[in-house]
């Protein structure tokens, strides 16, 4: 399911290229995500955590278009468990290459400024996971970074807003996959909240 929608967007892209000549552009971006790790236990508390992204992205299209884009994101959070008196808190990083694939449409598109809608799939790679403290007992669910999964499929919607070549989006992505991959009745998914400047070249 997940490669036949890569497969449909890359062909949808290739299409508005054809149908529309080559609108093209490319560039850096730079974005502050607001995210929040949602759980299924009501033993277990989270919350909400400010980080960063940097990036590129490709835009291909002129009022319909294609952006797949490559990131690096660090997301961090703390899971809190009350224990008598007492509350148990374990901190959680992610540094991962966030890769959105995104299908836009231009809704107001007047040269030198447009304004957007957007959505999208987005696939995660994480490339260190961290967990502190891993030593929480038998009965916390995250007993090492393993129990954290290395990749996990999310969706990404929101608007967009260009002039001249600054481009700003202002977007909200929802975990689709579970992040936990260790044997308790355990569902981890994170959502975020993102906004994003970029420049665009070409």
């Amino acid at each position: 399911m997940k490669k036949a929608l890569i497969f449909v967007l890359f062909v949808l892209s290739s299409f508005l290229v054809k149908a529309q000549g080559i609108g093209f552009c490319i560039g850096p971006k730079i974005g502050y995500n607001s995210n929040t790790l949602i759980d299924n236990l009501d033993s277990i508390q989270t919350s909400m955590q400010n980080s960063f992204q940097f990036g590129a992205f490709l835009r291909i299209g002129s009022k319909f278009y294609f952006q797949p884009e490559a990131n690096y994101q660090v997301v961090s959070g703390t899971l809190n468990k009350s224990a008598g008196v007492s509350v148990q808190s374990q901190d959680y990083t992610l540094k991962s290459i966030k890769m959105p694939a995104i299908l836009g449409y231009k809704l107001i598109n007047k040269g030198i400024f447009n304004f957007r809608i957007l959505a999208g799939p987005v696939f995660t790679f994480a490339i260190d996971k961290q967990v502190d403290p891993s030593d929480m007992g038998s009965l916390w669910p995250l007993q090492s970074a393993d129990d954290l999964k290395n990749s996990a499929w999310s969706v990404q919607t929101g608007a967009g807003l260009d002039v001249l070549f600054m481009t700003l989006d202002v977007r909200y992505e929802i975990g689709v996959d579970n992040l936990y991959s260790g044997s308790d009745d355990l569902t981890l998914k994170n959502n975020m909240f993102n906004v994003s400047l970029g420049i665009k070249f070409l």
